[in-house]
């Protein structure tokens, strides 16, 4: 939202930089005092609108290097077996966070930024750059429920995967950080998330159209994240087993659509892992039901990380094996 309407006198002291609207406070800056007498510089809207530009495209361009800690895996039990959660089906959204999450850091040179200043500044970004159109970011950023899945399925799922260090500032701890509100949540990339946001995308650093068509990750992108699942598997977070096994049972001639959701449905560690916290697990008939959903989900999930990951064909309904996870 503008500060300023196109019919005001937009001025800028000249003593502290404050800018201000010289028909309202036309005897001095109201912040500095710094009198009409003395010099004003005088910006105009166009020009404030191309700086506001700027510093947008400031918070989304390759960060800085910056001393951070190492990053640890923060998802346990049956959870690790499976790797991500099933809504979790974009590598972009994450890296989009990531980058202004560092360069806010370097901007204010603190060591942390709230959630909530965080998603502000990339709720602009993302309607500036019509990044709604994308996979992983909401397509409409005035609807919470939209946001919302930004931190849940994302962000929270690139903090399990240890690219995230996120703290809180509550002196009350809740039972899980995030029930905190977005205020006392802190959240600074690791070192390993700032690795793979100072990667060149396609799509944030050469102007490619912020389409669905175009969310594949360049070949530096996908071989540093093929490394780094496999790093993780040591941690037992198996999210490089498991997209292994759905590539090689598509290339066999399995569809990632009905035929990928009945392996889920049979697949033991699986459905252990839904057993663990499923409230339906003694009802087979309900179980059964939660089962099938959840095989779809997750089958959709890791077939689009797939695409995104270059191995299966990027279009709709086409599960073509056109690479290799190595």
């Amino acid at each position: 939202m503008s500060l300023f309407s196109s019919s005001e006198n937009r001025v800028k002291c000249g003593k502290c930089g404050t800018e201000f609207d010289l028909n309202k406070n036309q005897d001095s800056c109201p912040l500095c005092g710094f009198g009409r007498s003395q010099p004003i510089d005088i910006l105009s809207n166009k020009e404030f609108q191309q700086e506001e530009s700027s510093h947008e495209k400031d918070l989304l361009s390759i960060p800085p290097q910056l001393k951070l800690s190492k990053g640890n895996i923060n998802a346990g039990g049956g959870r690790n077996k499976i790797g991500s959660w099933g809504m979790f089906n974009d590598y972009f959204s994450g890296k989009f966070l990531l980058r202004i999450n560092a360069n806010l850091m370097h901007e204010k040179k603190v060591e942390f930024v709230s959630l909530h200043e965080l998603i502000e500044n990339a709720k602009v970004i993302i309607s500036k750059r019509g990044l709604k159109k994308m996979k992983g970011f909401p397509n409409d950023i005035k609807t919470e429920s939209s946001v919302n899945r930004l931190v849940n399925h994302f962000l929270v799922e690139f903090y399990n995967m240890g690219l995230f260090d996120v703290q809180s500032k509550s002196p009350i701890k809740k039972k899980s950080i995030w029930n905190e509100s977005w205020e006392n949540i802190l959240v600074r990339p690791t070192s390993e998330g700032l690795e793979f946001a100072k990667l060149k995308n396609k799509i944030f650093d050469e102007k490619a159209a912020p389409i669905k068509d175009n969310q594949i990750l360049t070949n530096e992108e996908r071989q540093w994240l093929i490394n780094y699942l496999k790093n993780i598997e040591k941690y037992n977070f198996k999210e490089y087993s498991l997209l292994k096994e759905i590539a090689s049972f598509i290339q066999k001639g399995n569809n990632g659509n009905n035929d990928l959701r009945e392996w889920f449905k049979k697949n033991p560690i699986f459905v252990s892992y839904v057993k663990e916290w499923s409230s339906k697990s003694d009802d087979d008939k309900e179980f059964e039901k939660q089962l099938s959903n959840l095989s779809q989900t997750y089958g959709s999930g890791k077939i689009s990380l797939l695409r995104e990951l270059g191995v299966i064909s990027n279009k709709r309904n086409d599960y073509k094996v056109i690479g290799e996870l190595k």
